[in-house]
């Protein structure tokens, strides 16, 4: 019976690292892994003043978007 208990618990402890760890991959990993996507994505599209700032960034805005609003994307050359 003590067999059967121990791994039980051991059984027990690792559901709730894995379910841990994959809530914290869902919760906090993920969206920092899709906004860099959705960055890179509207840089690829954008159209960017020529030169960069101390950054070495360029300020870009999407041709396609009415508001114009201004992003910063590396800078290409």
């Amino acid at each position: 019976m003590k067999e059967a208990i121990g791994e039980l618990n051991t059984t027990l402890i690792t559901f709730l690292a894995v379910a841990l760890l994959s809530a914290f991959f869902f919760m906090i990993i993920w969206p920092m892994i899709k906004q860099g996507l959705r960055e890179d994505e509207s840089c690829a599209s954008a159209v960017c003043d020529i030169g960069y700032n101390a950054n070495g960034m360029a300020y870009c805005y999407n041709p396609n978007d009415d508001s114009k609003d201004i992003f910063e994307c590396p800078y290409r050359g």
